[in-house]
């Protein structure tokens, strides 16, 4: 639930928190009772489904801005006026950084915007990754390993309808054990290995672990496991 509240925050600025607030002083009036009553029944509807979309609210965006004017209405409007200033000047500074998306203040603030913003998610990771995928030759196969921090709904496994006739397949990393069985099922496509998570997503040629060895185990000298089979087939009967 802690994923949802900053989808929540794409339709209320910071300084919109305030006005939240004062909304609630509005719920003694029948009118804005309904207003409340629709949002609660669509948080019921869509929070609990995982795959969560942000345009699964864009019903109810309208309320949303309904609510914030009625909060702004109940602040008085010196209070009001304030609070559109401070959120034009919210917006302002996050267009700034969106901008300069490649200075290293902006990676570093960014992390700290909403998930559905302008420039969502930086396609230019993904634009560089396909033009790098676009000067290697021949078929391949991209294995993407996550970092544990990675976000479930940032997903980068894509493949086209008929996988094994695409000239891309992306599989994701399942450990040493799975990856292996992928190659073999793909022994003529070059695999290589993405990983998404770093601050450049970084692309190699994909090396399989070696296997370990598997070591005999066999039973102590002084051990007194019978010799032979307990049961054999003939005596069934």
């Amino acid at each position: 639930m802690e994923f949802r509240v900053r989808y929540y925050r794409f339709y209320f600025l910071p300084p919109l928190y305030l006005v939240l607030a004062a909304f609630l002083f509005t719920l003694k009036q029948r009118r804005y009772q309904w207003v409340a009553a629709v949002c609660v029944l669509f948080a019921l509807g869509i929070n609990f489904f995982p795959a969560f979309q942000l345009h699964y609210l864009a019903a109810i965006v309208c309320l949303f801005v309904l609510i914030s004017v009625a909060g702004l209405e109940r602040i008085g409007p010196v209070a009001a006026r304030t609070i559109v200033i401070l959120c034009c000047a919210h917006f302002l500074f996050w267009y700034g950084l969106h901008a300069a998306d490649n200075s290293a203040l902006s990676r570093f603030l960014l992390r700290y915007d909403t998930w559905d913003g302008i420039n969502h998610r930086n396609p230019e990771r993904r634009i560089a990754v396909r033009d790098k995928l676009a000067k290697i030759p021949g078929q391949l196969l991209v294995i993407v390993r996550y970092a544990p921090q990675h976000v479930f709904q940032e997903e980068w496994v894509f493949n086209a309808a008929d996988i094994d006739s695409a000239r891309i397949v992306w599989a994701r990393d399942l450990g040493a054990e799975e990856d292996r069985q992928l190659l073999a099922y793909y022994p003529n496509r070059k695999a290589l290995l993405l990983e998404p998570d770093a601050e450049t997503p970084e692309l190699s040629e994909y090396t399989p672990e070696t296997p370990a060895p598997q070591t005999e185990v066999t039973a102590p000298k002084d051990s007194k496991a019978p010799k032979k089979p307990l049961l054999r087939f003939e005596d069934v009967k």
